[in-house]
């Protein structure tokens, strides 16, 4: 028997994941409804998606699971859609990367037996079906954040949906996730668009430092290539959370001014071996899939 997967936003995250499912040797069927319906009409035409629908309607009632691939913001209005339309025992999911906005709507709604969150943690810079394949998530991890009510069963399911498409389920807490991503990945991402304009706004005419601009630079700036509107969501929706790492950040970082300021001896070597540690450590406990 298929597993039928709706999914609701057809991006890039969506179109990875429903690469991955038809990779999996697995039976999926999958339908899926965007805002814009040309990357679902041209997934159909490259055998992903089996099913497309013009909106949300009842065409995702056969659903066992619906995924959510919509901007943050937006998500809570689809899951307020689906309340009268899908099954009892379908699970609502989504791939947001801030959690207790969601979760909270879920539970205003109701719908806390139904709702597992997900995050997978994957992307990149570009956007859009067109650029999306499995080899975005693949060995990644895929955080599920269930709710007080979330049945083993359905957990269980999430968990195999996530090795499924070729990723590492890891469950927790949704305010654990928050505070985590705010410092692993939201932050940086600030601090990557901070190093840009700092940089530009102290480059030569002769663009002196774009010119020898390498290694380090070119990995720290990365990310600042991503979705400015998905990532202004994302702070606005996580604000407490980042704003709390950002101000212990702006601390270190005057710590640091100041010890530079002073050549405090051994301060910078110290440093770094501190950081040093803590990052060797990273590929030791928890090496990359």
């Amino acid at each position: 028997m298929s597993t039928n997967v709706g999914f609701i936003g057809f991006g890039l995250i969506a179109g990875a994941l429903a690469h991955a499912l038809k990779e999996s040797g697995k039976d999926y069927h999958i339908i899926a409804t965007s805002r814009h319906l040309e990357p679902v009409n041209m997934a159909v035409t490259d055998g992903i998606v089996d099913e497309a629908a013009s909106v949300v309607d009842n065409t995702f009632a056969k659903c066992d699971i619906i995924v959510l691939c919509t901007p943050v913001i937006t998500i809570t209005e689809y899951m307020e859609k689906l309340k009268g339309i899908v099954r009892s025992d379908c699970i609502i999911t989504d791939v947001g990367s801030v959690k207790t906005i969601i979760h909270e709507a879920a539970g205003s709604l109701g719908l806390d037996s139904q709702f597992i969150g997900g995050h997978p943690m994957a992307g990149s810079e570009k956007t859009g079906y067109k650029n999306s394949s499995s080899s975005i998530i693949r060995g990644a991890k895929y955080i599920i954040t269930p709710t007080q009510l979330s049945k083993p069963d359905k957990i269980e399911l999430m968990k195999q949906f996530a090795l499924d498409v070729g990723m590492c389920p890891i469950v927790m807490d949704y305010r654990v996730h928050d505070k985590s991503v705010a410092a692993i990945s939201h932050v940086p991402h600030l601090l990557s668009t901070a190093l840009v304009h700092v940089v530009s706004d102290n480059d030569d005419k002769e663009k002196h430092m774009q010119l020898l601009a390498a290694g380090c630079f070119r990995d720290m700036s990365r990310v600042a290539a991503s979705s400015p509107e998905m990532w202004e969501q994302i702070c606005l929706t996580n604000s407490d959370a980042i704003s709390n790492i950002l101000e212990q950040y702006i601390d270190m970082l005057n710590t640091i001014k100041e010890n530079i300021d002073r050549k405090t001896p051994g301060y910078v070597a110290g440093l770094f071996d501190m950081s040093r540690d803590y990052r060797n450590s990273l590929e030791k406990e928890h090496p990359e899939q």
